[in-house]
């Protein structure tokens, strides 16, 4: 499982540069902040992840990944 979480993180992290976000909730350059919000309640909630990454040049990235009801990270289908 943790391979998974390493290698699922790289991939998020690599997906990164897709659209760049105007503000960042994160501390400064070189950081990440990791947000995650419940889509619905009961057996079968899902979760969307927003990833903010600050560039040490200042510019912000950000990437969405949702997370399934057994703990798997997909990406969305835009």
């Amino acid at each position: 499982m943790n391979l998974h979480l390493a290698t699922t993180a790289a991939l998020v992290m690599a997906l990164g540069g897709i659209g760049a976000a105007a503000t960042a909730d994160a501390a400064g350059p070189g950081t990440s902040t990791t947000d995650c919000v419940r889509l619905s309640n009961g057996p079968y909630a899902h979760q969307r992840c927003t990833v903010t990454h600050i560039e040490d040049d200042g510019s912000v990235w950000t990437s969405v990944y949702y997370i399934d009801h057994n703990g798997q990270w997909y990406l969305p289908a835009d």
